[in-house]
């Protein structure tokens, strides 16, 4: 009976370890393989966290165009309410207004959508998508995310449940859709 209760123990912390959801530390270094969607078309794309205090920086490079940078103020990675929106971002260093980012929400946004399962950003009014349809995976892991939709059901976000850095999984219905499909 001993050895059937201590199987029956050790059965069930695999199952709750392997029902644990992945996620990955995102801190200055961190490199991301990811794919962008422009327009229906689909582009390579390499980002890199280039610092992960302020003034936060995300560095991007798509073969065959440049390289570039995303500069946020603590402000902006605190308590924007906007996204950048960019299909042909420029070549070198754009430092975002205040009220900007790109690549996460805000962890003032990211609080809201804790507290209240909701949050607003731009024109857009997201809240936590339910029943949830299908697990985003990252280095073949299911990734701990929250899947939200706007109001009007064209946009959506996965977002890494994170409140210290909420960066975007995966999107649609952006000006430019991200895919991300390996963090190291």
């Amino acid at each position: 009976m001993k050895k059937l209760i201590t199987c029956l123990f050790f059965t069930a912390i695999f199952f709750v370890a392997d029902a644990q959801k992945f996620v990955p530390e995102i801190k200055t270094g961190t490199v991301i393989n990811a794919t962008a969607v422009v327009g229906g078309q689909e582009f390579p794309l390499a980002l890199k966290i280039l610092s992960a205090s302020a003034p936060y920086s995300i560095g991007w490079g798509v073969d065959g165009y440049g390289e570039g940078s995303f500069e946020m103020s603590e402000k902006a990675f605190n308590s924007a309410t906007e996204f950048l929106q960019v299909t042909q971002p420029a070549l070198g260093s754009t430092k975002l207004s205040d009220n900007q980012t790109f690549s996460v929400i805000s962890k003032d946004a990211f609080k809201m959508l804790m507290d209240k399962k909701a949050f607003t950003y731009g024109d857009n009014n997201f809240k936590i998508k339910t029943p949830e349809t299908a697990a985003i995976k990252v280095n073949g892991k299911d990734v701990d995310v929250i899947h939200v939709v706007n109001e009007k059901g064209s946009q959506e976000l996965w977002i890494l449940n994170n409140p210290a850095f909420p960066l975007i999984i995966q999107s649609t219905g952006q000006a430019t859709d991200i895919i991300i499909t390996e963090i190291k």
